[in-house]
């Protein structure tokens, strides 16, 4: 058993196997390290510990019994984690399971977005490797609790069953048998976008009629919120400017409506002639104009800019095609004047986010970034007074 200090946190290690042959030297050694840090939280690092007994298992109880702060149980192995679970252990501590690492070297890249890359592992499973500067371990989690949550609501969404280390980034597993993405499917087969764009917007369509109640998901707002926070931390918002997105934001209504929020085929899978959502870690309650401002970005922005051509094989043209099928279906119209000022619409609400891409991301040169944002709130602040909610 080894012992130190770790940040905050006083860690020690078990190791081995720990039975009623040696608990008792255990207990005396783990008391004695842990005896000037009882008023602290303690951590336990168990990835060395190869087998618990109920005799150890006493022993870790009797150190909660005099620990006054919280005590964690990292990195246990799937075997002794089967001994926590089962014993009850996993109600009593914080046990944090020892991450499983693969490896997607070679494995077919099926998606592609502005969170990480969607691979093929193999015949019954995929793997959505999240990009390591922007996603953490903890933000991971949450959104597979969210997905958890989503499809007991009902919500077409995949369920993941494990979290994995992919080198330096964390990464999700689906069980999807012989799945693929929208993306694949609409750059595969560009004759069938008529199919996949009615696909799409039924979905939409399904999403936005879904009720769900008070509390269940965060206010969708709160993303928007988020992302002009974010603007004003770069230093390219004045107070003035800030606190005109937060009313524009507030006056848009508050509905119980679900959000995806990242509504795109990069994020959509096709499994038995159906969408399946893979990515809901933004998903909320709110007005639709979050989701359409949103698909605005990716569908109409992203796509002239080439980004979508790149990430997704499909361009502008073909982007452009499948938007304008989304729009005359989900709005009922066939009004190219209607048609126009939704475009104008939603154009504006999605500045926002995408001025907070331009402001946040360390692909772009800073030289370049106050340009680009400048411009960009020029635009949106020219009609902001003009923008409200549709449908």
């Amino acid at each position: 058993m080894n012992k130190g200090n770790k940040t905050e946190l006083f860690t020690v290690e078990l190791s081995g196997r720990i039975d009623s042959s040696n608990a008792a030297k255990v207990e005396k050694e783990l008391i004695a390290s842990c005896e000037e840090h009882l008023s602290e939280d303690i951590t336990v690092d168990a990835s060395n510990l190869e087998y618990i007994s109920s005799a150890g298992l006493r022993v870790l109880m009797k150190l909660r019994k005099k620990v006054e702060g919280t005590v964690t149980i990292n990195e246990v192995s799937p075997e002794v984690y089967d001994i926590f679970k089962t014993t009850g252990f996993t109600e009593l501590f914080d046990i944090k399971k020892r991450m499983r690492e693969i490896s997607v070297e070679g494995c077919e890249v099926i998606g592609e977005g502005g969170n990480g890359i969607v691979y093929r592992k193999d015949d019954e499973t995929i793997v959505k490797m999240y990009y390591g500067d922007r996603n953490g371990l903890e933000k991971i989690n949450r959104n597979r609790e969210i997905s958890k949550n989503v499809f007991l609501k009902g919500i077409p969404t995949a369920i993941a069953f494990d979290t994995v280390k992919i080198g330096e980034n964390y990464g999700v597993v689906y069980e999807m048998i012989k799945a693929k993405s929208m993306m694949q499917e609409m750059s595969e087969h560009p004759k069938n976008l008529d199919q996949y764009a009615n696909m799409i917007v039924d979905t939409l369509i399904k999403l936005h009629n879904t009720e769900l109640n008070p509390g269940d998901l965060q206010d969708a707002r709160d993303n928007v919120r988020k992302d002009i926070r974010d603007i004003e931390e770069c230093g390219l918002l004045t107070d003035a400017e800030r606190d005109r997105l937060f009313k524009l934001v507030d006056d848009i209504p508050a509905r119980n409506t679900f959000i995806h929020q990242d509504f795109h085929p990069g994020n959509m899978m096709m499994l038995d002639g159906e969408i399946v959502l893979i990515d809901v870690e933004d998903s909320g309650m709110g007005h639709p104009v979050l989701d359409l401002s949103s698909m605005y970005i990716v569908y109409v922005t992203a796509a002239k800019s080439g980004w979508t051509k790149k990430d997704m094989g499909l361009g502008a043209k073909e982007f452009g095609y499948v938007w304008d099928i989304i729009l005359r279906k989900y709005f009922n119209t066939n009004d190219a004047n209607e048609i126009k000022e939704i475009n104008r619409i939603l154009r504006g609400y999605s500045q926002i986010k995408y001025i907070r891409g331009v402001a946040t991301s360390p692909r772009v040169p800073n030289f370049l970034r106050k340009v680009v944002v400048k411009q960009a709130k020029k635009k949106l602040f020219n009609v902001i007074d003009t923008l409200h909610p549709i449908p």
